[in-house]
């Protein structure tokens, strides 16, 4: 524990001693770590072995795959939404209209029963007096001006989430063609790869065989060259064995012929010498 102590105490001391102690050491110090850091992951991504990259490959799609259906599922329920919104600007519409002939009705029979001074009024084959009569048109005026007011806002939201879905739909659709036409070039590329590993692994064993028939070349060459060697070195011994043999020694163990030779070796001396 006192050894782990004096030693960090060491390492922080000899740390503010080579950096100053300021922050800008320190800062270039947390820079050097940080990049020190991105160089290493990046070493050890490039070491990765393929099948690795192709599950990350794979797992990226998957989730660009899994973003287009989230995405067409907001979408369904913006139609969704898109089709009870127009149901309610249709009703709006519809109430509105129905509404404002009723008041347009309403305005000369109240016009003539304000200048005659009546006091009842008949509408809709009913007989209402002149007070009711205001204050049932005064509640279709204030009903009449909040749903104008509820369609207009309505409208309004209509055309922003129509705009939207449109937008929305050509987006997604972008978005699928986009995905298609990268998981075919990943389908391409895998296969160009898979053609160029069997490739490779067919020039390796072509290598492999022509720098094995080349070893095989060389180690055969090398034992005919020895054995030639040996065999013209033993017929030249034997060429001067037989050129330093004597007459009896080269006739053999044969009887007859070493009697024949010697009495031809002996003639050759008695005639060269010419004794009677």
């Amino acid at each position: 524990m006192r050894k782990s102590v004096i030693l960090g105490t060491v390492v922080l001391f000899g740390s503010g001693g080579l950096f100053g102690l300021s922050r800008h050491g320190l800062a270039e110090l947390v820079g050097f770590a940080r990049a020190s850091a991105d160089v290493t992951v990046d070493g050890v991504t490039n070491q990765l072995p393929s099948e690795v990259h192709d599950r990350k490959l794979d797992h990226q799609l998957a989730q660009a795959r899994q973003d287009v259906i989230d995405r067409q599922v907001q979408l369904t329920l913006s139609r969704n939404h898109l089709d009870q919104l127009r149901t309610d600007v249709q009703n709006l519409s519809t109430s509105i209209e129905r509404r404002q002939r009723l008041l347009a009705e309403a305005y000369p029979i109240l016009d003539a029963a304000a200048k005659e001074q009546k006091n009842t009024v008949r509408f809709a084959s009913q007989e209402l007096s002149i007070r009711e009569f205001q204050t049932q048109i005064d509640d279709l005026l204030v009903s009449q001006d909040r749903e104008e007011r509820q369609l207009a806002i309505k409208s309004q939201g209509l055309d922003r989430l129509e705009k939207g879905a449109k937008e929305g739909e050509q987006a997604i659709a972008e978005m699928r063609t986009a995905m298609e036409t990268a998981e075919q070039e990943v389908a391409v590329l895998r296969s160009r790869r898979s053609q160029a590993e069997m490739e490779s692994q067919t020039l390796d064993m072509v290598t492999s065989v022509t720098r094995g028939r080349s070893d095989v070349t060389t180690t055969v060459a090398k034992s005919l060259e020895s054995l030639k060697g040996g065999v013209e070195r033993l017929e030249a011994h034997n060429d001067a064995r037989r050129s330093h043999a004597t007459p009896v020694q080269a006739a053999g163990r044969n009887e007859l012929t070493a009697g024949w030779t010697r009495l031809e070796a002996l003639k050759a001396i008695h005639d060269k010498v010419g004794v009677n």
